[in-house]
């Protein structure tokens, strides 16, 4: 990728960021908000790539030395802030503590760039800075320097302490359309236009979720975990367990299970509510989501969801797995309400 031609979607954010360079007008500072994997990273490093290129005054030629590096990724007036490793366990932090933002980011600051006009720091979650952290980048953001711009990307603005947001450019980055993606699908994947409609479908405008869609996973494990879902020969101990056999079976993280089991009663609710195909995510499975869709109520269904956020929060808090997957397994096959409603999710 060169510049932000090469981008998908988002011309609002990146008409301002052209209209800035062309006016001399370039803030200090930016906050990239939006959903993990709609191009925030994409276009930021697009923008990095663009202030400090030798031939265009508001994009990236992708040709000229400083274009080159920056795509080579060695640019030194770029700085990508990365998680690193605890000095003390080895396990890599989901923090930026005081240290990484002290070295990395503020006492580089302090010096002119080596090559281009500006240095440009990056920092992807920048809401997973400590407190510490951010108020030591306060006071760097609160003695703007013309040689430095500062991208800070989120998905979680609020999680930002409002001094840091007051003293940057707010750009809010949108879900692309399924279009938009369908098309990146089909080129990038070499995927055929059907199986690109349904990927569009599933990745919630998000780029990045699409392009980590393993097609032959959504054909051999989420079409027969809908198909269990209906099924309703047998006891229901039987039927539930078999159900939780297979929540444990689709991968390592449940909880990407329970986000598509989740996806598949918001497609009934939505059928319940209103039947346009359109409007169904998983459209590939139309005939199941019917199927369950007349099977439940909107009050049914309603409560199998609650179930399902109930038992995603289990997960994060580390709660054994087949206690998890049980519990789902009857609370989604019941079909008496005062069955399920009570729950059968560990406490």
């Amino acid at each position: 990728m060169s510049g932000f031609a090469d981008v998908i979607g988002h011309k609002q954010p990146i008409d301002v960021l052209r209209r800035a360079m062309q006016n001399g007008k370039v803030a200090h500072a930016y906050l990239f908000t939006g959903a993990a994997g709609v191009g925030k990273t994409t276009v930021a490093r697009a923008f990095a790539a663009a202030l400090n290129c030798q031939t265009l005054p508001d994009d990236a030629c992708g040709t000229c030395v400083s274009c080159r590096k920056m795509a080579q990724g060695n640019h030194p007036d770029f700085v990508e802030l990365e998680y690193e490793p605890d000095p003390k366990t080895g396990k890599v932090s989901e923090k930026y503590k005081i240290e990484q933002i002290r070295l990395k980011v503020i006492k580089q600051s302090y010096y002119r760039p080596l090559e281009g006009r500006v240095r440009v720091f990056l920092i992807k979650d920048a809401d997973t800075m400590t407190l510490e952290a951010a108020n030591a980048l306060l006071k760097t953001l609160e003695e703007p320097n013309a040689q430095n711009i500062f991208l800070l990307e989120t998905r979680h603005p609020q999680l930002l302490p409002s001094t840091i947001r007051s003293r940057c450019q707010l750009l809010r980055f949108g879900a692309l359309s399924s279009e938009e993606i369908g098309r990146f699908v089909v080129v990038e994947m070499g995927v055929s236009e059907e199986e690109a409609l349904t990927v569009a479908a599933l990745a919630d405008g998000s780029l990045g979720r699409a392009a980590a869609l393993d097609l032959e996973y959504l054909q051999n494990v989420r079409l027969p975990l809908f198909a269990q879902l209906l099924k309703m020969e047998g006891a229901l101990e039987t039927r539930a367990l078999a159900m939780g056999e297979m929540i444990l079976a689709g991968g390592e993280d449940m909880k990407e299970v329970i986000d598509l089991l989740t996806g598949f009663l918001h497609d009934a609710l939505q059928w319940r509510v209103e039947p346009d195909p359109a409007r169904i995510r998983n459209r590939d499975a139309l005939d199941l989501v019917e199927q369950y869709a007349q099977r439940f109520d909107v009050a049914d269904i309603y409560a199998k969801m609650r179930s399902l956020v109930y038992a995603r929060r289990l997960v994060e808090r580390n709660v054994h797995k087949q206690m998890i997957a049980n519990g789902l397994g009857v609370d989604l096959l019941a079909t008496q309400a005062t069955m399920f409603t009570r729950g059968r999710l560990p406490k």
